[in-house]
């Protein structure tokens, strides 16, 4: 069995598809800011009505909803970098098919920076205790 190259066959234009659409370079991280207003606009309602007991530390209830959040999130956006780079690995190499590995080689970037970027800023909900 010989690995699957940039050959062509039923499988290279629905692979391709997500490279038509320069949604990606915007969805990434529009799809992020999103995550990020909706995870601390929810820590200031959450502190605002039940704060999380300060005794806790970080292990509490609040820090556990915004880490399993960013988890989900961080693993969606991994999983649409890793589509991308295989969308545009899969474009053919010819000057046709440049517009189309560019745009799904820079919407992996996107999302794997919009990846990051959700672990970063879920990383104080590990070290620091909420509504302080």
């Amino acid at each position: 069995m010989t690995p699957h190259t940039d050959a062509t066959g039923p499988g290279l234009d629905r692979a391709t598809g997500l490279a038509d659409h320069a949604w990606h370079l915007v969805l990434g991280l529009t799809l992020w800011f999103v995550w990020f207003c909706v995870t601390y606009g929810g820590v200031a309602v959450a502190c605002a009505v039940a704060p999380p007991s300060s005794a806790l530390g970080p292990v509490n209830w609040l820090n556990a909803t915004v880490l399993l959040l960013a988890a989900t999130c961080a693993s969606a956006f991994g999983c649409a970098a890793w589509v991308s780079a295989r969308a545009a690995r899969r474009v053919p190499a010819d000057a046709a098919g440049a517009g189309r590995r560019f745009i799904a080689r820079s919407a992996s970037a996107l999302y794997a920076t919009a990846a990051l970027s959700t672990a970063l800023v879920a990383l104080p909900a590990v070290l620091l205790t909420p509504c302080t």
